[in-house]
């Protein structure tokens, strides 16, 4: 028998028994097609809690201290400085650090009517970070940069709305006054006329988190949206509707307290969406606040940073350079961060578990291929010890059985592949249709990955191929004289 005819008797094999090989892969189809479920079921919930709810792509540290109380100063407690940005940038394995600052004052906003119909007015939660950090998710015209700092220029066209190119080549802001109209102020585009220095002034960019707008639609829209009054009339909110979106900051007063500097009078603007933004409140350039906390809470208020985010160079270093953080230089994890480990490690625990489920089923189905193939054996002995007699080999026998099994094992991940595939649409479909709104709601439960096909069919031919081992070196052993005589 030569190797060339060992597919066409393979295949006649399968046609002549295809009853026997259906059954005893229908283990393998349940089984690849649970395990390829909830791998794609974990793969998808983690994606969507790792990567849309906690963000992880990156480490974000604050100082122990910062949890101990107030500083008389007012602002919140720890030790976040310039040369601990440096200690960091120079740990092995760190691509560069980057500083947030919170506002340490207390703000109001004010606005809404273009969104809500009336003004209303909250505290404000704010903080600041590096602008090249969230530049490429600005959507806006008004780009995120400190439009405060000076800025040089040639030419007019070099300077922004409401500004000209001084004799000194640095944009100046034009006069106005606060009382004239906006048809006939100076202060046309993106500039508006900022009352209390009474010059044209860009407003100040605010990128905010997907997590407060998935929040906002989830929770607080879908609770108030049949009560009276205007909670009733709240609307449901895109990301286009809430772009280009300005109101009113207050700086240095709010509803709850003030502090010793006059209030002053800001006008904001929302230019865009990044997940690096904090959760509850709206993100600024980090000049911004700077600026802001050492008017309203003195120099050292601009000084101390909050926190820092932790860009590694490759995922694989986020492990070490996590440990050298909290061991070296005596920094621990945001809570966000700790959060993320926790409900990480509960799912990868849930996925292992289902897909031990699936491996178990895998198993059983490889002892009844044992069993079918074994069978399959007894009742072909005639033939094989035929095969053997006109010259074929014992290992030509054993592979004429292994790859019987192994087209199998083929057959049967492709359907059970196929089976999961066809349930994971059907959950999808049941949950989009039956399961309402809320928080980060996900498109689709589960992701697929092209490693996932690989590992579900290299499984599958696996446990066929282990299954069938025993009854290969069974039909290789079979003595032609003894099979032909019957004894």
């Amino acid at each position: 028998m030569s190797v060339q005819r060992l597919p066409a008797l393979i295949a006649q094999s399968l046609n002549r028994n295809l009853g026997h090989f259906a059954l005893s892969g229908v283990g393998v189809v349940i089984g690849i097609a649970t395990l390829f479920f909830f791998t794609s079921l974990g793969e998808g919930v983690r994606t969507t809690v790792l990567e849309d709810v906690f963000v992880i792509d990156q480490i974000e540290v604050v100082d122990p201290a910062a949890g101990i109380g107030l500083r008389t100063s007012g602002g919140f407690g720890g030790g976040l400085d310039d040369a601990t940005i440096a200690q960091i940038e120079e740990l092995d394995g760190v691509e560069r650090a980057y500083p947030k600052m919170k506002l340490t004052f207390p703000t109001q906003a004010s606005g809404g009517e273009a969104l809500v119909g009336r003004d209303m007015g909250i505290e404000f939660i704010g903080d600041g970070i590096p602008v090249d950090l969230v530049q490429d998710q600005v959507t806006d015209r008004l780009e995120f940069r400190d439009h405060m700092a000076p800025r040089s220029c040639s030419e007019e066209a070099d300077c922004p709305d409401g500004h000209v190119c001084g004799d000194d080549g640095t944009c100046e802001a034009l006069g106005c006054d606060p009382r004239q109209s906006r048809s006939d102020s100076p202060c046309q585009g993106l500039s508006y006329c900022q009352q209390d220095r009474e010059q044209c002034s860009l407003p100040i960019p605010l990128v905010i988190s997907p997590y407060l707008l998935e929040v906002y639609n989830g929770s607080i829209q879908t609770a108030l949206g049949d009560s009276q009054g205007i909670g009733g009339n709240l609307p449901r909110l895109t990301k286009d509707m809430i772009v280009g979106f300005e109101f009113d900051l207050v700086l240095g007063q709010s509803y709850v307290g003030r502090t010793g500097v006059a209030g002053q009078r800001e006008r904001a603007r929302i230019v865009g969406f990044s997940p690096r933004a904090m959760q509850l409140g709206a993100t600024m350039p980090l000049e911004y606040v700077m600026r802001f906390n050492e008017q309203f809470g003195g120099q050292e208020s601009a000084e101390i940073y909050h926190s820092v985010l932790v860009e590694t160079e490759r995922n694989e270093d986020v492990a070490p350079v996590t440990h050298a953080l909290e061991d070296e230089l005596g920094l621990e994890l945001a809570d966000r961060h700790r959060q993320a480990e926790r409900a990480g490690l509960l799912i990868l625990m849930l996925t292992l578990l289902f897909n031990l489920i699936a491996l178990v089923i895998l198993a059983v189905a490889a002892l009844n291929i044992t069993h079918t193939f074994s069978m399959m054996v007894m009742e072909r002995r005639r033939e094989i010890g035929l095969m053997r007699a006109i010259g074929a080999t014992r290992r030509q026998i054993q592979s004429l059985v292994v790859g019987e099994a192994a087209v199998v094992g083929l057959i049967a991940g492709l359907s059970g592949v196929a089976l999961g595939i066809g349930v994971s649409l059907g959950v999808d479909y049941a949950f989009d249709r039956w399961v309402g709104h809320f928080p980060f709601k996900p498109d689709t439960l589960f992701v697929w990955s092209p490693w996932m096909f690989a590992l579900a069919l290299a499984t599958a031919v696996f446990f066929c191929l282990l299954g069938a081992y025993i009854p290969a070196r069974r039909a290789g052993g079979v003595d032609p004289a003894d099979a032909l005589t019957g004894r």
